[in-house]
C-alpha cells in the first residue's frame, strides 16, 4: 500500500497557511483597534507568501492534473499581486480574500485527486 500522508503535507500546509492568512487579513482592523499592531507588521504577509509559495511548489512538483496545477499557480500569483498592491488599490484587498480561498480549494482538490490517482503517488514515491 502506498503511503500518501507524506505527499499531502504540502497541501495541508498550504490549506493551513492560506486559512490563517485569510483570518489574519479579515481580523487586521480588529487587531489594530485592540492595540495588537505587532501582528499587522508586513513581515507576517511575507511569511504567509513564503509558506504559500513553497506549499504550492511542493504540491505541484509531481502533480499530473494540469487544471489543479494551473488553479494553484494562478491563484498564488494573483494573491501575490494583490498583496503587493493593496495599498495603492483598495479593491485588491477583497481579491486577496478570493485568491486565498482559491488556494485552499486548489489544495483540497489536489489532495482528493492524489488519493484517487495511483500514478500520482507512485511517481512521488520514486523521488522520495
Amino acid at each position: 500500500m502506498i503511503n500518501t500522508k507524506k505527499h499531502n503535507i504540502a497541501d495541508i500546509t498550504g490549506i493551513a497557511s492560506s486559512s490563517i492568512c485569510l483570518v489574519h487579513c479579515i481580523a487586521t482592523p480588529l487587531l489594530i483597534n485592540f492595540g495588537a499592531s505587532l501582528l499587522t507588521h508586513p513581515y507576517f504577509n511575507y511569511l504567509f507568501i513564503s509558506i504559500s509559495f513553497f506549499s504550492v511548489f511542493k504540491a505541484t512538483e509531481f502533480a499530473t492534473n494540469n487544471k489543479i496545477v494551473t488553479l494553484l499557480w494562478i491563484s498564488f500569483f494573483c494573491f501575490l499581486f494583490s498583496s503587493f498592491f493593496e495599498d495603492s488599490y483598495h479593491w485588491l484587498e477583497y481579491s486577496m480574500y478570493l485568491f486565498a480561498v482559491l488556494i485552499v480549494i486548489g489544495h483540497i482538490l489536489n489532495i482528493r485527486y492524489c488519493r484517487k490517482c495511483k500514478n500520482c503517488t507512485e511517481e512521488k514515491d520514486k523521488f522520495n
